[in-house]
């Protein structure tokens, strides 16, 4: 899944594929890979990445095919008060995709039910 929102905000910090790469530590082509959602961009990587642009996490992050997947590392350097915003950016995450389920869940019913009649 390309990651719109990452390659928008890089766009508006005149930022190019290959600058992000170098401050990341990685090649162009390995960076291209993450922005057009061929390679998974990992939490600590999103972290740098919002840090690199200036912004934070949501304004940036998008999911691996709809489904958001935030992993569990810990940063020792976190304050307590980024964590709280990390703690409730991942409850409206989890909130987010459960609405979204429901709704896939209430789609599929009415479905089943066309073969039902």
């Amino acid at each position: 899944m390309i990651k719109q929102k990452l390659i928008t905000k890089r766009i508006e910090k005149n930022k190019t594929q290959e600058e992000i790469a170098h401050l990341l530590g990685m090649t162009q082509s390995q960076y291209s890979r993450r922005e057009s959602g061929i390679t998974k961009i990992t939490k600590s990587e999103w972290d740098s990445l919002a840090k690199i642009l200036g912004t934070n996490m949501e304004a940036i992050y998008e999911p691996e095919d709809g489904i958001y997947i935030l992993n569990n590392e810990k940063n020792t350097s976190n304050t307590n008060s980024q964590n709280t915003d990390y703690n409730n950016f991942t409850l409206d995450v989890m909130k987010k995709y459960i609405e979204k389920l429901e709704y896939e869940n209430r789609y599929l019913k009415s479905q089943l039910e066309k073969f039902s009649l």
